[in-house]
Order: structure tokens, then sequence, then C-alpha cells
């Protein structure tokens, strides 16, 4: 009988982010790995329109906790709301670290899903962050 560690290709994840008041800090969970795993894409959709702003602005990071939480590393550009506007419903492609370690998981690891603000922070609606990964 197959295991879903099984499935070959590459397999999404969806991490639902609750919507964020300006200035409010968020991390949110997403998945921990059951196996070593190579991370091929990330991308954004806000559930609304997001004007950036570039004093008050709001940062949306894919981070890799580790087994033991606190991890730091970060395996696609952080979407910063310091610039660049983003359309509702409207996916954005993440550009993935240049450095092969970062999108490398292991079993066990914690990916979540971190905003943080700067200035006095910019709202963040709901949304999704998806990452596509296939086993290694």
């Amino acid at each position: 009988m197959s295991k879903f560690t099984d499935l070959a290709g590459d397999l999404l994840w969806t991490f639902e982010i609750p919507p964020t008041a300006a200035g409010t800090a968020l991390e949110q969970p997403g998945l921990i790995l059951p196996k070593n795993a190579l991370i091929t894409s990330a991308r954004w959709v806000p559930g609304a329109a997001v004007t950036a702003n570039v004093t008050n602005f709001a940062t949306i990071s894919l981070r890799n906790r580790g087994a033991a939480g606190a991890g730091a590393v970060q395996p696609a550009t952080p979407r910063s709301y310091a610039s660049g506007n983003s359309v509702a419903n409207v996916a954005e492609s993440l550009a993935l670290s240049s450095t092969a370690t970062d999108l490398q998981p292991a079993a066990g690891d914690v990916l979540t899903v971190s905003i943080a603000h700067s200035g006095t922070g910019l709202a963040i609606p709901a949304g999704l962050l998806q990452v596509a990964l296939r086993w290694r």
C-alpha cells in the first residue's frame, strides 16, 4: 500500500492567513514536514487589494523554524508592502532563495508565515500562502 510520503512530483500546501491589523505581528504555523523536502515555489494570494506605503508597511515572510522552533531561514524573498500594490485574489510569486540549503527543509521542520510591520504598520487582509514542495 502506498503512503502519502511516497507521492512524486510537486505537492501543494496552502497556509491560511487571517486578517492582520496594522502594527500587529503574526506568526502562523502551516506545516510540520513528515519527510525531507525541496521547496519549488511559493505564492501569496491576498483576499483584498493592498496599497503599499513606503513609511508604514508590512512584510510577509515564509520561514523554516526548524524542529526546535528557533530557525530563521527564509526559503523565499519576503513580500514587502513598502512598494508594489496587490490586487485582490491575484496570486503573486515569491522569488525563491538562491541558497540551495534554504530550499531543503528536513523532516520535522516547521514552516510558518510571519507578518512584521514597520512604522505604524499596514493592515493585511486574509489570504493564502501556497508552497509547492517535493519529497527528497
